[in-house]
């Protein structure tokens, strides 16, 4: 079931109120139109009436796509500072909900599952488009450390981050975007053979890092650039 809540939030550019139906469950398998909503960035994103500025408001949802193995608890990049306790959170709702308390048909279901924690709407997306596309996340973001391995020039720093935004014939399309506001700084392009070279290493240059993201909820190179004041 997806579930909506009616708010008025404040327009950050003149503070008019402003009408949202604010989303705390997406059932992708039920509302297709949802996921593709969030793929297509108009997903929560409404204009204001008095001036006119296009916004959205921060993600603070549950995510579940059974048909493509997903479950994601999707968080505002306000608590990106946080990740620890957030992903520590994550896997404890994820045990509640799909772990030895449940019904034997809600267990199967969680057995299908891959949990993820994502921070604002471009890791959101992110993770959608991998799974809509087939791409293991895991080794997505091991791609992202070769590209950061190799170019000396990459814009890494504390406010940008790279995201995968699209998929073509041609290979995987990311793109480096400011932290804050998702808006995006440069575009490259990932050859299919990176990918494929960096899937079929299972055992080696990047056994270590791709262990470690496996058994996380939080699949992101952020968890290993940030630390948390917050210990879990």
């Amino acid at each position: 079931m997806s579930l909506f809540e009616p708010l008025h939030l404040s327009c950050p550019a003149c503070g008019s109120r402003v009408a949202f139906d604010v989303v705390h469950s997406v059932n992708a398998d039920r509302r297709a139109d949802l996921r593709d909503a969030i793929l297509a960035g108009t997903f929560q994103r409404q204009t204001c009436p008095t001036c006119a500025l296009d916004f959205r408001c921060d993600p603070e949802l549950h995510y579940i796509d059974v048909g493509r193995r997903q479950w994601v608890a999707a968080l505002p990049l306000a608590k990106l500072v946080h990740w620890q306790e957030a992903e520590r959170h994550a896997r404890e709702l994820f045990q509640r909900v799909y772990g030895a308390q449940a019904s034997a048909h809600t267990r199967a279901i969680g057995k299908q599952l891959v949990p993820r924690v994502t921070f604002g709407w471009a890791g959101l997306c992110e993770k959608v488009l991998a799974a809509d596309e087939g791409l293991d996340d895991v080794v997505i973001e091991l791609c992202k450390a070769a590209v950061l391995r190799a170019s000396e020039e990459a814009p890494l720093a504390a406010e940008t981050e790279l995201r995968l935004v699209a998929v073509d014939a041609q290979g995987r399309v990311m793109a480096w975007m400011l932290t804050e506001d998702e808006s995006t700084c440069d575009m490259l392009r990932l050859e299919r053979s990176l990918y494929d070279e960096v899937a079929a290493d299972a055992d080696g240059g990047w056994a270590t890092l791709r262990a470690e993201l496996t058994q996380c909820m939080y699949v992101d190179l952020n968890r290993l650039m940030m630390a948390d004041p917050v210990k879990p």
